[in-house]
């Protein structure tokens, strides 16, 4: 590769550390804030409200972003007396109006989590995956996931004979499947290189 990678983890209200960053000077935003479902760590507030500060963080992530770089949003349902407002369609026009570009919507499922009585129990959140650009970062190599059917060839054609799919393993699809581990759960370690 020849790059080497330098990694600051900065501890803090993102409302107060953010705007002390410089412009441009981050490659990818990973998140997953919090959905303003009354949780220990939040404050619960309306919709409107909640959206609005989505989006003052959002605006800072954005001018923080290089111009190759990517914002990964992961959110799941705002819920309010068993009526959900799904996150992703309500901020997606949000990271449009700053000018990103949306690269995938990605589905995280997992078997386990609250059951609902009134309504089916939710077992998926999701990724929004936008660009500043068109000229952006991705890998794909590393994280292909093995061919369903590797020593699949072609059949007819100029490449008869030869393997049809990427040796190295195929382009992984926008639905993943992990446990969502929580304190009793049985612990899974995901290790992303």
């Amino acid at each position: 590769m020849g790059r080497s990678l330098f990694h600051d983890v900065i501890q803090g209200d993102c409302r107060k550390v953010l705007p002390e960053l410089p412009d441009e000077s981050v490659d990818l935003v990973v998140t997953s804030p919090p959905y303003n479902i009354g949780k220990r760590y939040e404050r619960r507030v309306d919709l409107d409200r909640y959206l609005d500060g989505q989006r003052s963080v959002i605006t800072e992530c954005v001018r923080l972003l290089k111009p190759t770089g990517s914002i990964c949003w992961q959110v799941g349902n705002w819920v309010r007396d068993s009526e959900i407002v799904p996150l992703d369609g309500a901020l997606f026009p949000v990271f449009r109006d700053l000018g990103l570009k949306c690269r995938n919507r990605i589905v995280w499922h997992f078997e386990h989590g609250l059951h609902s009585s009134r309504r089916l129990s939710g077992r998926h959140e999701t990724i929004l995956w936008f660009t500043k650009g068109d000229d952006y970062v991705f890998l794909l190599d590393p994280i292909r996931v093995p061919q369903k059917y590797p020593s699949k060839r072609y059949f007819k054609g100029p490449r008869l004979g030869q393997l049809s799919g990427n040796p190295l393993g195929k382009n992984p699809g926008d639905v993943w499947v992990f446990p969502n581990v929580k304190h009793n759960h049985v612990a899974a370690i995901i290790s992303c290189m």
